[in-house]
């Protein structure tokens, strides 16, 4: 019934939805200091318990990077386009991918985690996604840190092409932001929703150009997936490969899917939130 409810006559855009989507980013940014609070502690929080403590959260991609690496590259001895080392593909591919892996899976579950301040009445809940978000972010930026020092022992160097990371970071931000609304609304009422996203995470990682390059119709195909443009855009930073508005129709189509997913979340947010109570 509850479903039946938020998703009953969608009005994609109603002037309404738009005035609810931007009301929920104006309320989080008025709580940009609880918001960034909150991220840092969730951040430590997260290994507290653990010898290595924080280690972990680079440890664990770090290692990921170099099994692919030797498998693909030393094992079957694979390369990348233009003879490009397998490394620096791999790695600039998967910098983007783990920040939105790692944030997807950790803010779908973040109402039911935090279910003690879901039920109560004067915590803003709102902010409870993007603080999980924030939190993958610190990670994420020592990544691309990473990635700039491989790039560059591989002779690629940093040029005016790299501030397009702040651009497609953004782009990522956003596009998280509107996917987690939705995961993280449904997920208190769909406790299974956690394997599927696993299931589908694994099959939309070799959708990617991380572990292999497309090409031809089989690129056109997968580029459906906004996050093609993401990771692709993440490459071409480091590399020097072309500035956004050069794909301008690709960039308006990631921008027009976003945005509909964003008003999608925020509609689907608002209706179910009043029930978080009831079934946490």
């Amino acid at each position: 019934m509850l479903f039946k409810m938020a998703f009953l006559y969608p009005k994609i855009l109603d002037k309404y939805m738009f005035k609810e989507t931007f009301s929920i980013f104006k309320n989080i940014f008025q709580n940009k200091k609880l918001l960034l609070q909150f991220s840092f502690n969730d951040f430590k929080a997260k290994y507290a318990g653990s010898a290595l403590g924080i280690v972990w959260a680079f440890l664990t991609p770090l290692v990921t990077v170099l099994t692919y690496w030797f498998v693909f590259s030393v094992g079957l001895r694979s390369r990348a386009g233009d003879n490009m080392p397998f490394i620096v593909y791999l790695v600039t591919g998967m910098v983007p991918w783990f920040f939105f892996s790692d944030s997807l899976l950790s803010a779908t579950n973040v109402f039911r985690e935090y279910s003690y301040l879901v039920k109560k009445v004067v915590f803003n809940v709102q902010i409870l996604p993007t603080s999980k978000i924030l939190s993958n972010l610190y990670t994420h930026l020592f990544f691309i840190l990473i990635g700039f020092v491989i790039t560059t022992a591989n002779g690629y160097y940093p040029s005016l092409y790299s501030l397009q990371l702040i651009y497609y970071l953004a782009c990522l931000l956003v596009f998280l932001t509107a996917i987690t609304w939705i995961t993280a609304s449904t997920q208190p009422f769909l406790p299974d929703i956690m394997q599927f996203i696993n299931i589908i995470m694994q099959t939309v990682m070799w959708t990617l150009p991380i572990l292999w390059q497309p090409t031809g119709m089989i690129a056109t195909i997968l580029k459906i997936n906004p996050l093609y443009y993401i990771v692709q855009g993440y490459r071409e930073s480091y590399l020097g490969g072309a500035w956004f508005w050069e794909h301008w129709q690709y960039s308006l189509y990631f921008w027009g899917v976003t945005i509909v997913l964003l008003l999608i979340g925020s509609t689907v947010f608002r209706r179910l939130k009043p029930h978080f109570s009831d079934v946490l």
